[in-house]
């Protein structure tokens, strides 16, 4: 929360020299008030010409007048004459030649004259286009030379030297020039030093240099100026007598510049003595003087100060005493009326954060509202008053949860940021709070907007804030609170670890004893605690226990926020618990989260949240231990938690989704239907919800298939089709590339146990679409971006040209990772933007499912559409699930999927051959292409055989059999597998009996083998491309970043025999780096690369081939483009080697290579012997290129079959692993 909160100075008298002559000062006033008004007038009546003709002489007599009545030195017998009601008459405005009726304004004393005199004369004067600033010039010229003259001794020095000194304040304030203020202090410093102490005028003169220099620290926050301010004022305050009636008002100086100094740095001694001061300014001033209010407030603002510190009650309620007195003094219609209900609300609200008493938050918000009402839009203390209702409406709105409140604090909140210029003081405090209520609103509705709103607010408050600064701790607080909220949404790592980053800043500056520290501790904690469970690195949460802790020791007992704190530190046992398993942190989260629910009111907006703790604790202990009471315990818990969040709230999906895990694990233990079915509704209600976070409601849809199963429901198949449909929600395309894999490396093998529940029911086509729609996301998210929009121009252009606007800029080209450098946006602003195109698209992308035709516009594709993807022969998907494993075939002309079951094949199984066979690769030295010495050998030959064979026996035999293939090696037709969880990275292609002694067959006798990552690869394609120019690659880079691979240079050779006098890009050694290659790549259709490969197992995104001076990643792959690519060779290891924990997703080079544009990739699933591959190559190009003919690209997995086949013909003795790795994709 951010309260304004000035220092009230009183203005100093500047010439006290004049007659004390009552009736001339009473004249002066009203002259000068008069022509003020009269001034007003004409500006608004006349035209631009005639009041500017006017306006030099109107103010020169202005300054006349007001000079003259402003600064004398005034006694109590002028303040009762000018306080009465016979200063004022009609008759003024008659002497002046103005209508008479106009008012004078209801003026109740002669302060709110000279204040409203002062404020419209300077601002004339500020106004004056060029010449008010000449004026100033002279003035201070003239006065220079008038004191220069003047000898030190002379009586009249020091006032010359002071009206000097504010000559220079005023030219300050409009041109804002430092040496100006320098120049005023000083001229007041030698004024002061003029006096002796025994002067009665000393004292004046010290305040005066003392509110200066306090001006001059504002700006440069240096801590001398404020101590020698401190100074001045203590000599001031023990220079003059009570009876000075500016003791007072010296006294409050002091007591502010105090205050402002114990916020710089926290000394108690400060603020003790700001209040003693402040008191001892009140106690001077009898009651019914004007100026008491301002001296009760100032007084009550150093009480709430202290209380901020100590928390203390008596302080805030003594602090409330004193605002209440100074509102209670200061009658309707008075000008200060509006800062007097600000301060009053301003400490009911900071009670109420202490406290949560409802009508201390009511009572504030109606003063503010009051504050706010009676003042114009236009003045200059507005936005404070707007900003502090809406910090009072966003903390309501936190206590009661109404969403009214926090629309209309976010309004108030932002009117107060535009009506603040750029460079104002405020303005950050502003920025902080709209941040916080953004944040806010988004933790309630879950608009993504908004959290990016509050995060950009935050960050430009931060940069705002010096390093040093009071408020810069709390600022890096709030952004990293927002940055860990986003992080709950959307995943994205980097937002967790800058969350850390800042709350670790925030504590290593706030020192212990500070009220703020256990909040910045709990906050911290909680953001350790999140990372842990994204990256389970158990110091996280062990340093998130000691944080959440550290918290709750300094937290005193019925502090509001001791419940949250316990709340923090019990879910992080509980997190540490599922981890180790160690009762004790069981235990004591559930004690801690008891607490919390106890210390917590009905009706507070974190009960549900804490309830759902509690639940889940219970629940858990229950499935530890099995004690009844406890699984009862946790639905009672839940259930409340449910009843008291009401529907559209983001968080109910959570509380209903584990209300249903409980009530499950109920019915498991004793049957009852009723549990049953309130089981199946909650998680149902909370699955299909259109709130709440994706992640959360597909954890519902998956714990709803699980009870649907259990139970053999009738919504089994409708829960299977709910977690299909969230799963591109969980990886959204507003996500970063590597955030995607991260969701989907824990979305797991849901899509595998979902097909074969359909298996299971019948549904085998709708088994297919869901393989479809739920593997290789991110590949069909980058493909639909480049969708045609033909169709869609015709009947609406301008939404098809914006959605095909939208999509060029969110396709990974456009999101390279020197796009800050090139466009000076930060990740923060370049991420925000992205999720706004991508929330764009999605908008534009439901307006075209309106139209007539277009409901299936991007959507899954039915069997229908993907059934054209076997035109050129069969397509088999093999689904691997723990619950079964089973072949769907795809037959051109067959109008429903064929299945084959494979009861021989367990998931298990599965599993434990490719443990097997990469254990073979790593024993079998096969990590990367190399030459190899005489003796060297790749062994294995006896496990690929019986793993082979086993893949045969019990896979690949039974579907051939169910599709009638027949064994013919003369004459093969084309097949494609498209493999699921462990498969992908085992041979299919190779599958067989290799045995000397067993003629059981293999797959090469059968078919031409592909793979395929989906099966809307296969679509769309057209043999438009060989009518194009053949135009060849060939990058060929031997040594770059690992051990030297001579045989590429013969592989080129044979390439450039094959290819001769065909157009051939030739990039050598130093002429094969990543920028030419890429370059090149964009121009030719054709692409060999012989390097260097590696897969990147910790981020397969960063996978690469190894180039001259630099690697071309995966990451950098997939942002390609390339409409005119047809082939691509790698001869490079491990280009198809793919990811454990991203098996449906294709994370791999050739995959790349096929996203980027090329339809046929020939690639390794491991490394490659150097000896080999130019042989391979050779064989592949000699059958590719015949008798001069333009090369198909259709024609490369034949090719590659037959060279394969003649490398094992030609090399006897072979090993097994060296030619099983060369694999083809695509068409």
């Amino acid at each position: 929360m951010f309260l304004f909160r000035g220092i009230t100075v009183e203005s100093s008298a500047q010439d006290d020299h004049f007659p004390k002559d009552i009736s001339q000062l009473v004249l002066e006033l009203k002259l000068g008030d008069g022509l003020v008004k009269r001034a007003d007038l004409l500006s608004r009546k006349s035209s631009p010409g005639v009041w500017d003709a006017n306006k030099s002489l109107i103010l020169a007599e202005v300054f006349t007048h007001f000079t003259l009545s402003v600064f004398l030195e005034l006694d109590e017998e002028v303040h009762q004459l000018l306080a009465s009601k016979e200063l004022y008459g009609p008759d003024l405005y008659d002497r002046l030649g103005e209508p008479a009726d106009i008012p004078l304004g209801g003026h109740e004393n002669y302060l709110d004259m000279i204040l409203r005199t002062t404020v419209f004369a300077v601002g004339f004067f500020r106004e004056t286009p060029g010449g008010g600033a000449n004026n100033i010039d002279n003035s201070i010229t003239q006065q220079q030379e008038e004191a220069s003259l003047i000898p030190d001794d002379h009586p009249d020095k020091p006032r010359r030297l002071s009206n000097l000194a504010h000559s220079f304040f005023t030219r300050f304030e409009r041109l804002g020039n430092l040496g100006d203020l320098d120049d005023a202090i000083a001229r007041f410093q030698a004024a002061a030093n003029l006096l002796t102490d025994d002067h009665p005028d000393k004292p004046k003169r010290l305040s005066n240099l003392g509110n200066h220099l306090l001006i001059h620290f504002e700006h440069l926050k240096n801590l001398s100026d404020i101590n020698e301010a401190i100074g001045r004022f203590q000599v001031a305050v023990i220079l003059a007598p009570d009876s000075q009636s500016h003791k007072r008002s010296w006294l409050t100086n002091l007591g502010g510049a105090l205050r402002t100094r114990f916020e710089q740095i926290g000394d108690l001694d400060d603020i003790n003595d700001a209040i003693t001061h402040h008191r001892a300014a009140v106690n001077l001033t009898p009651d019914g003087d004007p100026y008491k209010p301002k001296l009760l407030t100032n007084l009550g603002i150093s009480l709430e100060t202290r209380f901020q510190r100590l928390r203390n009650l008596d302080d805030i309620n003594d602090a409330i005493g004193q605002q209440q007195a100074a509102d209670n003094l200061t009658p309707d219609g008075h000008p200060d009326k509006p800062d007097r209900l600000n301060s009053l609300g301003g400490a009911l609200l900071i009670r109420f954060r202490r406290l949560e008493d409802l009508d201390d938050i009511n009572n504030a918000i109606a003063h503010h509202q009051a504050a706010v009402n009676l003042t114009p839009d236009h003045h200059p203390h507005k936005p404070n008053l707007l900003n502090n209702l809406g910090v009072c409406l966003g903390a309501r709105f936190q206590r009661i949860g109404n969403v009214d409140d926090i629309d209309n604090a976010i309004e108030r909140l932002q009117m107060a940021v535009n009506l603040t210029p750029d460079g104002h003081p405020d303005k950050p405090g502003w920025l902080t709070n709209l941040g916080g209520a953004l944040g806010t609103r988004f933790e309630r509705l879950g608009n993504l907007d908004d959290i990016d709103g509050a995060i950009a607010h935050h960050q430009a408050t931060v940069n705002l804030t010096p390093d040093g600064h009071p408020d810069r701790a709390s600022r890096l607080g709030n952004l990293g609170s927002c940055l860990r909220i986003r992080f709950n949404h959307l995943g994205n790592l980097d937002d967790i670890n800058n969350a850390i980053v800042q709350h670790q800043t925030v504590v290593n500056l706030t020192p212990d004893g500070h009220p703020e520290k256990p909040s910045r501790l709990s906050k911290l904690g909680s953001s350790l605690g999140t990372r842990f469970q994204r990256l389970g690195n158990l110091d996280d949460i062990n340093n998130a226990i000691a944080q959440h802790q550290a918290a709750v020791d300094f937290t005193p007992d019925g502090h509001p926020d001791k419940p949250s704190r316990l709340c923090n530190i019990g879910s992080s046992l509980l997190i540490r618990f599922q981890r180790l398993g160690n009762l004790d942190d069981l235990n004591c989260a559930i004690a801690q989260h008891q607490v919390a629910v106890g210390l917590t009111p009905d009706g507070h907006p974190s009960k549900p949240n804490r309830l759902s703790n509690l639940g889940c604790s219970f629940g858990i202990r229950f499935e530890r231990l099995g004690n009844l009471d406890d699984i009862d315990n946790a639905i009672d818990r839940h259930q409340m938690a449910v009843n008291l969040t009401p529907d559209g709230h983001p968080d109910k999906p959570s509380w209903l989704t584990n209300l249903g895990i409980s009530l499950l694990n109920r019915f498991q233990r004793f049957h009852h239907s009723y549990d049953a079915e309130a089981c199946i509704i909650q998680l149902t209600t909370a699955s299909l919800s259109p709130l709440g976070p994706p992640s959360i409601r597909l954890i519902a849809a998956r714990e709803w298939i699980d009870a649907a199963a259990i139970l053999n429901h009738t919504s089994l198949l409708a829960a299977c089709g709910c977690a299909i449909n969230i799963i591109p929600l969980v990886a959204w395309l507003g996500l970063s590339i590597s955030d995607r894999h991260h969701h989907l490396v824990q979305i797991g093998s849901i899509v595998r146990d979902v097909a074969a529940i359909a298996i299971s029911l019948g549904e085998c086509d709708k088994a297919f679409e869901w393989l479809e729609q739920g593997r290789s996301i991110v590949w069909s998210q980058i493909l639909q971006l480049r969708t045609p929009v033909d169709r869609l121009r015709a009947v609406e252009p301008d939404l098809a040209d914006r959605l095909l606007r939208i999509s060029s800029l969110l396709h990974p080209r456009n999101q390279d990772e020197d796009s800050q450098s090139k466009h000076g946006r930060s990740s923060e602003e370049e991420g925000r933007q992205y999720r706004a195109l991508a929330k764009e698209r999605d908008e534009i992308v439901e307006k075209v499912w309106s139209l007539p035709g277009f409901h299936d516009f991007l959507k899954p594709l039915k069997l229908s559409s993907l059934a054209e993807a076997s035109k050129n022969g069969p397509v088999v998907v093999i689904n691997v699930s723990e619950k079964r494993c089973d072949a769907l075939a795809l037959v051109y002309g067959v109008n429903e999927v064929i299945h084959v079951p494979l009861p021989d094949l367990t998931s298990k199984r599965v599993t434990e051959l490719q443990i097997e066979f990469l254990h073979l690769l790593k024993s079998g030295g096969v990590r990367q292409r190399a030459i190899r010495d005489e003796g060297d050998e790749i062994g294995g030959d006896e496990g690929c055989k019986r793993i082979l064979a086993e893949l045969w026996d019990h896979l690949v035999k039974p579907v051939l059999d169910s599709l009638a293939f027949k064994s013919n090696p003369d004459t093969l037709p084309r097949m494609w597998w498209c493999v699921t969880g462990p498969l992908a990275f085992l041979p299919i292609h190779a599958a067989g009996v290799y045995d000397t002694g067993n003629s059981g067959g293999h797959i090469q006798d059968y078919a031409i083998s592909s793979y395929v990552p989906t099966i809307s690869a296969l679509l769309g394609q057209s043999d438009t491309l060989l009518h194009k120019p053949f135009r060849h690659l060939s990058a060929i880079e031997p040594s770059s970043g690992a051990s030297y691979i001579p045989n590429t240079e013969k592989e080129l050779e044979y390439i450039r025999r094959r290819l001769q006098n065909r157009d051939h890009v030739v990039l050598h050694k130093a002429d094969a780096t990543k920028e030419r290659v890429m370059k090149e790549m964009r121009d030719c259709n054709w692409l060999h690369l012989a390097c260097h490969g590696t897969q990147n197992p910790k981020n397969p995104i960063k996978s690469a081939l190894l180039l001259h001076g630099g690697k071309l990643t995966l990451e950098e792959i997939i942002r390609l483009d390339l409409p005119h690519a047809e082939f691509a060779f790698l001869s490079a290891c491990q280009t198809m080697m793919g990811d454990e924990g991203l098996s449906e997703e294709a994370v791999h080079i050739a995959g790349g290579m096929s996203l980027a544009g090329y339809q046929s990739v020939v690639a390794t699933m491991w490394s490659i012997e150097d000896a080999l591959a130019p042989k391979v190559a050779d064989e592949f190009y000699a059958r590719l290129l015949r008798d001069g003919e333009r090369p198909d690209n259709r024609e490369a997995a034949e090719a590659l079959h037959f060279s394969v086949k003649k490398l094992r013909e030609e090399e006897k003795d072979i090993k097994m692993l060296s030619w099983l790795p060369f694999v083809h994709l695509g068409i």
